[in-house]
């Protein structure tokens, strides 16, 4: 069973990890993918929502 906010998958960049993405439930109750990257080169903390179709 996949925990619910757990990262399903991590970015990398090297062996630097830059990111996860976790699997999340929508009001509806469609699944969908949130992304958040950690570069601390950028003044903001990019975040994303992936949606299948």
């Amino acid at each position: 069973m996949i925990e619910r906010g757990a990262p399903l998958h991590r970015s990398y960049v090297g062996q630097t990890g830059t990111g996860r993405a976790c699997l999340k439930r929508s009001d509806e109750g469609r699944g969908y993918l949130s992304l958040k990257l950690d570069d601390p080169s950028l003044n903001v903390t990019p975040c994303a929502v992936l949606l299948d179709g």
